[in-house]
């Protein structure tokens, strides 16, 4: 039996609800750490350098039954620094915790409850994976970065003019450039020229995708990804519930969200590290991750939906240099470490949340994380 998949009492977490709290759905910006960080991450040694585009031989987990467990040691990791993480993450409202060496699970972990089958709404994480769907509908030609917003949504889409709705492309939603307000959705400033987080902007990609395609977002998500890597079959996107704070934007549309296991996320994970290849299946082409991954002209660490960690504060305490994330509000989050062959997920309520825009969980995890490197 797998002891790291062995269930755990919460420790000294008193998180018991099912799912996301209303105010995990909030609009706002869950990014990198910024307030009451460490001066300093830590080292993190790296194992030895690995081709930029890997083997389709290497481990992936099979469809349905266990994972294989990788190896703490041989693998570069000290099994009391992830005891000592696993206490972190034990006491900071989580739900779930899985990190992934090679595909093969180093630590998973289940408090308050939860199990391996717990669906949680991801929050943002979610633009993350809308990301990749837009880039394998980009290599499928069903859509081009440059394609204005209006060429597959009928005006008025937001609460600009149809002018204004014209210049925005697919591509502007991506980088969080299209110009539009967040709160009211009507144009504040050319597309392009300025980053402002905005979801309720980036929930058109969703109806974007569908109208592209003529397929609705989750037999979409399955035929083109979610079925291939062994997503759960109960793992869904579905508007969010009426009584969230951010259910509709200032148009009346509702939000949406995507729930996952731990599990899902660290196969969603996996194949971003793997940069698009399952196995001896290519889900999307490699170069889509050198174009996501590129930090945007007007924010160095963020991407097409992705936050480049290591190229922005954190970086700069010691986190890698290719660190990448999925973030959602109350910490739910996917990092994506290739040159440590890492992959990890968290799910739960706010860890160490100072605002709706910023928290120290992340610094923390990552010393953490860093120290456990042997």
């Amino acid at each position: 039996m797998l002891a790291a998949a062995t269930m755990l009492a919460a420790c000294g977490n008193n998180a018991t609800d099912s799912a996301l709290t209303p105010a995990a759905s909030s609009a706002a910006a869950p990014g990198p750490s910024t307030a009451a960080t460490p001066t300093s991450i830590g080292t993190f040694p790296s194992t030895a350098p690995r081709p930029a585009t890997r083997s389709a031989s290497d481990y992936v987990p099979p469809p349905t039954g266990e994972w294989e467990a990788a190896d703490a040691t041989a693998t570069g990791w000290s099994p009391p620094g992830l005891d000592r993480v696993v206490q972190l993450v034990g006491s900071s409202n989580s739900r779930t915790f899985l990190m992934l060496s090679g595909g093969r699970i180093l630590a998973e972990h289940y408090f308050g409850g939860t199990t391996a089958d717990t669906l949680q709404d991801i929050a943002s994480v979610q633009k993350s994976v809308t990301s990749t769907l837009v880039g394998i509908a980009v290599e499928k030609g069903a859509i081009a970065l440059s394609d204005p917003v209006s060429k597959y949504l009928p005006e008025p889409w937001s609460n600009a003019r149809p002018d204004e709705e014209g210049s925005i492309t697919v591509k502007h939603l991506l980088t969080m450039t299209s110009g539009l307000n967040p709160d009211t959705l009507k144009k504040d400033v050319d597309p392009g020229t300025k980053w402002v987080y905005n979801t309720a902007a980036y929930q058109r990609l969703r109806p974007v995708l569908e109208a592209a395609t003529k397929q609705d977002i989750n037999s979409l998500s399955r035929a083109w990804m979610f079925d291939t890597i062994g997503i759960s079959s109960a793992a869904k996107w579905a508007p969010r519930p009426a009584i969230a704070k951010s259910a509709t934007d200032a148009t009346g549309e509702a939000e949406w969200g995507l729930s996952l296991t731990a599990r899902d996320m660290g196969r969603f994970g996996l194949l971003s590290q793997r940069r698009g290849q399952w196995y001896t299946t290519s889900v999307v082409r490699a170069e889509w991750y050198d174009e996501a991954w590129a930090p945007t002209e007007t924010k160095r660490d963020y991407g097409y939906l992705w936050w480049l960690m290591g190229k922005g504060g954190l970086g700069e305490k010691g986190a890698p240099k290719d660190l990448v994330a999925g973030l959602g509000a109350q910490d739910q989050k996917i990092y994506v470490v290739p040159s440590l062959d890492l992959v990890i997920a968290r799910q739960g309520l706010a860890a160490k949340e100072v605002s709706e825009t910023s928290s120290d969980f992340d610094a923390l995890l990552l010393k953490a994380i860093s120290a456990a490197r042997s």
